[in-house]
């Protein structure tokens, strides 16, 4: 993700969650577009039963990064516009759900985490 987006909210979803293993953070900065391809390559070669690369938005450096790295590696899928009741979700499901099935129940849960709320809850 871009800056530390991805470590705030991982630190975040540590408050939440309780203690996280076996999840990579990786930062665009101070990376160009090739050394940051590069270094996502090199993450997810060694992933046998595939995995997910969550990025922070569709079309930007991380999201298209992951997406050329992610080519010809099995089942690795990227996953864009990602916020904490995905990254949440996924904690809770990574060990159950492919990573395909896992993808598709991230993008359903990213859509249902968007509310929009006028006035005093009922």
């Amino acid at each position: 993700m871009h800056a530390d987006l991805a470590a705030a909210m991982v630190r975040a979803a540590e408050r939440i969650y309780g203690a996280i293993d076996g999840l990579e953070v990786l930062s665009n900065e101070g990376h160009s577009r090739q050394s940051l391809e590069d270094e996502i390559e090199r993450r997810v070669e060694g992933w046998s039963q595939g995995g997910l690369i969550l990025t922070d938005f569709w079309g930007g450096s991380c999201h298209v990064c992951g997406a050329a790295a992610s080519r010809g590696h099995g089942e690795v899928v990227v996953v864009t516009g990602v916020n904490l009741p995905m990254v949440i979700d996924y904690l809770h499901n990574r060990d159950t759900n492919g990573p395909a099935e896992l993808a598709a129940r991230l993008q359903r849960k990213g859509v249902e985490s968007l509310r929009i709320q006028r006035g005093s809850p009922e």
